[in-house]
Protein backbone atom coordinates (compact mmCIF):
# COMPACT_ATOMS: atom_id res chain seq x y z
CA UNK A 1 0.00 0.00 0.00
CA UNK A 2 2.80 2.41 0.92
CA UNK A 3 4.57 1.68 -2.36
CA UNK A 4 1.34 2.45 -4.23
CA UNK A 5 0.98 5.78 -2.45
CA UNK A 6 4.60 6.69 -3.21
CA UNK A 7 4.09 5.79 -6.89
CA UNK A 8 0.89 7.86 -7.07
CA UNK A 9 2.65 10.83 -5.45
CA UNK A 10 5.57 10.60 -7.89
CA UNK A 11 3.26 10.41 -10.91
CA UNK A 12 1.24 13.36 -9.60
CA UNK A 13 4.40 15.39 -9.04
CA UNK A 14 5.56 14.63 -12.60
CA UNK A 15 2.30 16.05 -13.89
CA UNK A 16 2.80 18.99 -11.53
CA UNK A 17 6.15 19.73 -13.11
CA UNK A 18 4.54 19.63 -16.57
CA UNK A 19 1.52 21.77 -15.70
CA UNK A 20 3.54 24.41 -13.85
CA UNK A 21 5.95 24.62 -16.79
CA UNK A 22 2.93 24.93 -19.08
CA UNK A 23 1.62 27.81 -16.96
CA UNK A 24 5.02 29.55 -17.09
CA UNK A 25 5.10 29.23 -20.87
CA UNK A 26 1.61 30.70 -21.13
CA UNK A 27 2.73 33.56 -18.90
CA UNK A 28 5.83 34.38 -20.95
CA UNK A 29 3.85 34.13 -24.19
CA UNK A 30 5.70 31.23 -25.82
CA UNK A 31 2.51 29.18 -26.14
CA UNK A 32 0.86 31.88 -28.24
CA UNK A 33 3.94 32.15 -30.48
CA UNK A 34 4.26 28.43 -31.13
CA UNK A 35 1.99 26.14 -29.14
CA UNK A 36 3.59 22.85 -30.24
CA UNK A 37 7.10 24.09 -29.50
CA UNK A 38 6.08 25.53 -26.14
CA UNK A 39 4.37 22.34 -25.02
CA UNK A 40 6.98 19.81 -26.11
CA UNK A 41 10.31 21.65 -26.28
CA UNK A 42 13.12 20.86 -23.86
CA UNK A 43 13.39 22.84 -20.65
CA UNK A 44 16.03 25.55 -20.44
CA UNK A 45 17.29 27.92 -17.78
CA UNK A 46 15.26 31.15 -18.09
CA UNK A 47 18.41 33.19 -17.37
CA UNK A 48 21.15 31.71 -19.57
CA UNK A 49 19.04 29.47 -21.87
CA UNK A 50 21.18 26.44 -21.02
CA UNK A 51 19.41 23.13 -21.65
CA UNK A 52 18.53 21.46 -18.35
CA UNK A 53 19.83 17.92 -17.91
CA UNK A 54 16.89 15.45 -17.77
CA UNK A 55 18.21 14.17 -14.43
CA UNK A 56 17.57 17.58 -12.90
CA UNK A 57 13.99 17.59 -14.19
CA UNK A 58 13.01 14.78 -11.82
CA UNK A 59 10.44 16.36 -9.46
CA UNK A 60 11.88 17.48 -6.10
CA UNK A 61 15.03 15.41 -6.56
CA UNK A 62 16.23 17.62 -9.41
CA UNK A 63 15.72 20.75 -7.32
CA UNK A 64 17.63 19.22 -4.40
CA UNK A 65 20.48 18.01 -6.61
CA UNK A 66 20.97 21.46 -8.10
CA UNK A 67 20.43 23.15 -4.72
CA UNK A 68 17.87 25.39 -6.43
CA UNK A 69 20.40 26.90 -8.85
CA UNK A 70 21.26 26.63 -12.54
CA UNK A 71 24.32 24.42 -12.97
CA UNK A 72 25.83 26.79 -15.55
CA UNK A 73 25.07 30.37 -14.54
CA UNK A 74 24.21 29.85 -10.87
CA UNK A 75 20.92 31.74 -11.07
CA UNK A 76 18.25 30.76 -8.57
CA UNK A 77 15.50 28.39 -9.70
CA UNK A 78 12.10 29.45 -8.42
CA UNK A 79 10.89 27.61 -5.32
CA UNK A 80 7.49 27.47 -7.00
CA UNK A 81 8.60 24.48 -9.11
CA UNK A 82 9.08 22.04 -6.20
CA UNK A 83 6.14 23.59 -4.33
CA UNK A 84 3.73 22.83 -7.16
CA UNK A 85 5.26 19.40 -7.69
CA UNK A 86 4.43 18.59 -4.06
CA UNK A 87 0.96 20.13 -4.44
CA UNK A 88 0.11 18.00 -7.48
CA UNK A 89 1.55 14.88 -5.83
CA UNK A 90 -0.68 15.42 -2.79
CA UNK A 91 -3.64 16.15 -5.06
CA UNK A 92 -3.15 12.81 -6.81
CA UNK A 93 -3.07 11.04 -3.43
CA UNK A 94 -6.23 12.77 -2.21
CA UNK A 95 -8.15 11.90 -5.37
CA UNK A 96 -7.07 8.26 -5.33
CA UNK A 97 -7.97 7.94 -1.64
CA UNK A 98 -11.39 9.44 -2.37
CA UNK A 99 -12.31 7.76 -5.66
CA UNK A 100 -9.88 4.88 -6.09
CA UNK A 101 -7.36 4.24 -8.83
CA UNK A 102 -9.41 4.37 -12.03
CA UNK A 103 -10.09 6.37 -15.17
CA UNK A 104 -12.55 8.66 -13.37
CA UNK A 105 -9.88 9.61 -10.81
CA UNK A 106 -7.38 10.31 -13.58
CA UNK A 107 -9.91 12.55 -15.32
CA UNK A 108 -10.71 14.47 -12.14
CA UNK A 109 -6.99 14.89 -11.48
CA UNK A 110 -6.52 16.38 -14.95
CA UNK A 111 -9.52 18.67 -14.50
CA UNK A 112 -8.15 20.03 -11.22
CA UNK A 113 -4.68 20.27 -12.76
CA UNK A 114 -6.04 22.40 -15.59
CA UNK A 115 -7.88 24.52 -13.03
CA UNK A 116 -4.72 25.10 -11.01
CA UNK A 117 -2.82 25.94 -14.22
CA UNK A 118 -5.52 28.46 -15.15
CA UNK A 119 -5.29 29.93 -11.64
CA UNK A 120 -1.51 30.40 -11.87
CA UNK A 121 -1.84 32.12 -15.23
CA UNK A 122 -4.69 34.32 -13.95
CA UNK A 123 -2.66 35.38 -10.89
CA UNK A 124 0.34 36.33 -13.02
CA UNK A 125 -1.42 37.87 -16.03
CA UNK A 126 -5.12 38.36 -15.12
CA UNK A 127 -5.92 36.34 -18.25
CA UNK A 128 -7.72 33.00 -18.50
CA UNK A 129 -6.69 31.26 -21.75
CA UNK A 130 -9.62 30.11 -23.88
CA UNK A 131 -7.63 27.05 -24.98
CA UNK A 132 -7.36 25.75 -21.39
CA UNK A 133 -11.06 26.40 -20.77
CA UNK A 134 -11.77 24.36 -23.91
CA UNK A 135 -9.55 21.52 -22.63
CA UNK A 136 -11.41 21.65 -19.31
CA UNK A 137 -14.71 21.33 -21.18
CA UNK A 138 -13.47 18.32 -23.16
CA UNK A 139 -12.24 16.60 -20.00
CA UNK A 140 -15.68 17.21 -18.43
CA UNK A 141 -17.43 15.01 -21.01
CA UNK A 142 -16.61 11.72 -19.27
CA UNK A 143 -17.86 12.71 -15.77
CA UNK A 144 -20.97 14.27 -17.35
CA UNK A 145 -21.72 11.01 -19.18
CA UNK A 146 -21.25 9.06 -15.94
CA UNK A 147 -23.66 11.37 -14.11
CA UNK A 148 -26.45 10.34 -16.54
CA UNK A 149 -28.25 13.60 -15.82
CA UNK A 150 -27.62 16.00 -18.68
CA UNK A 151 -30.50 18.22 -17.55
CA UNK A 152 -28.80 18.77 -14.18
CA UNK A 153 -25.50 19.59 -15.90
CA UNK A 154 -27.34 22.06 -18.14
CA UNK A 155 -28.87 23.70 -15.06
CA UNK A 156 -25.39 23.97 -13.54
CA UNK A 157 -24.17 25.70 -16.67
CA UNK A 158 -27.13 28.11 -16.66
CA UNK A 159 -26.66 28.92 -12.96
CA UNK A 160 -23.01 29.86 -13.36
CA UNK A 161 -23.38 31.59 -16.72
CA UNK A 162 -26.42 33.65 -15.73
CA UNK A 163 -24.99 34.63 -12.34
CA UNK A 164 -21.71 35.95 -13.74
CA UNK A 165 -23.41 37.56 -16.75
CA UNK A 166 -25.89 39.43 -14.51
CA UNK A 167 -23.12 40.58 -12.14
CA UNK A 168 -21.08 41.80 -15.12
CA UNK A 169 -24.09 43.72 -16.45
CA UNK A 170 -24.81 45.36 -13.09
CA UNK A 171 -21.18 45.87 -12.07
CA UNK A 172 -19.05 46.12 -15.25
CA UNK A 173 -15.47 45.06 -14.65
CA UNK A 174 -16.25 43.18 -11.44
CA UNK A 175 -15.26 39.95 -13.19
CA UNK A 176 -13.58 39.21 -16.49
CA UNK A 177 -14.99 37.41 -19.49
CA UNK A 178 -12.61 34.55 -18.74
CA UNK A 179 -14.17 34.14 -15.30
CA UNK A 180 -17.60 33.80 -16.91
CA UNK A 181 -16.38 31.15 -19.37
CA UNK A 182 -14.44 29.19 -16.75
CA UNK A 183 -17.36 29.26 -14.29
CA UNK A 184 -19.79 28.19 -17.00
CA UNK A 185 -17.85 25.07 -17.97
CA UNK A 186 -17.44 24.29 -14.27
CA UNK A 187 -21.23 24.38 -14.03
CA UNK A 188 -21.51 21.81 -16.83
CA UNK A 189 -19.18 19.48 -14.92
CA UNK A 190 -20.73 19.94 -11.48
CA UNK A 191 -24.45 20.13 -12.10
CA UNK A 192 -26.88 22.44 -10.35
CA UNK A 193 -26.53 21.70 -6.63
CA UNK A 194 -22.77 21.24 -6.67
CA UNK A 195 -22.46 24.48 -8.67
CA UNK A 196 -24.24 26.28 -5.83
CA UNK A 197 -21.58 24.99 -3.43
CA UNK A 198 -18.76 25.97 -5.81
CA UNK A 199 -20.27 29.43 -6.25
CA UNK A 200 -20.62 29.97 -2.51
CA UNK A 201 -17.07 28.83 -1.77
CA UNK A 202 -15.57 30.96 -4.54
CA UNK A 203 -17.52 34.08 -3.53
CA UNK A 204 -16.80 33.73 0.20
CA UNK A 205 -13.09 32.98 -0.20
CA UNK A 206 -12.74 35.65 -2.89
CA UNK A 207 -14.45 38.25 -0.69
CA UNK A 208 -12.37 37.43 2.38
CA UNK A 209 -9.02 37.37 0.55
CA UNK A 210 -9.99 40.42 -1.49
CA UNK A 211 -10.88 42.37 1.65
CA UNK A 212 -7.63 41.40 3.38
CA UNK A 213 -5.61 42.35 0.28
CA UNK A 214 -7.47 45.65 -0.09
CA UNK A 215 -6.77 46.58 3.53
CA UNK A 216 -3.11 45.56 3.40
CA UNK A 217 -2.43 47.25 0.08
CA UNK A 218 -4.47 50.33 1.04
CA UNK A 219 -5.87 50.45 -2.51
CA UNK A 220 -9.51 50.40 -1.48
CA UNK A 221 -12.37 47.96 -2.02
CA UNK A 222 -12.56 48.55 -5.78
CA UNK A 223 -9.30 46.71 -6.30
CA UNK A 224 -9.46 43.84 -8.82
CA UNK A 225 -8.04 40.44 -7.96
CA UNK A 226 -7.77 37.28 -10.11
CA UNK A 227 -10.87 35.16 -9.48
CA UNK A 228 -9.82 31.84 -11.08
CA UNK A 229 -8.05 30.65 -7.88
CA UNK A 230 -11.30 31.02 -5.95
CA UNK A 231 -13.28 29.23 -8.64
CA UNK A 232 -10.70 26.44 -8.39
CA UNK A 233 -11.18 26.35 -4.61
CA UNK A 234 -14.93 26.08 -5.17
CA UNK A 235 -14.39 23.30 -7.70
CA UNK A 236 -12.20 21.33 -5.29
CA UNK A 237 -14.67 21.62 -2.40
CA UNK A 238 -17.60 20.71 -4.65
CA UNK A 239 -15.94 17.62 -6.09
CA UNK A 240 -15.07 16.24 -2.66
CA UNK A 241 -17.60 17.66 -0.21
CA UNK A 242 -20.67 18.86 -2.14
CA UNK A 243 -22.90 15.94 -1.16
CA UNK A 244 -22.16 16.39 2.54
CA UNK A 245 -22.69 20.16 2.37
CA UNK A 246 -25.94 19.80 0.41
CA UNK A 247 -27.19 17.18 2.91
CA UNK A 248 -26.61 19.71 5.71
CA UNK A 249 -28.58 22.33 3.74
CA UNK A 250 -31.52 19.95 3.37
CA UNK A 251 -31.51 19.12 7.09
CA UNK A 252 -31.52 22.82 8.00
CA UNK A 253 -33.97 24.24 5.48
CA UNK A 254 -36.31 21.35 4.64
Amino acid sequence: MLISYIAIFIIGSLFGSFFYTLAVRFINGSVERNAFYALFSVSRCPHCNERINPLFLIPLLGYLLTKGKCRKCGSNISWEYPAFEVLFGLLALIICRKSGLNFYSADIFLLLSISITISIIDIKTKIIPNSLVAVFLLLSIYPVILSASLKDNLYGFLLMAVFFAVVLLIFPGSFGGGDLKFASVMGILLGFESSIVALEVSLVTGSVIGLIYALKSKKGLRIKIPFAPFLTAGLFVSLFCARDIIAVYYRIFF
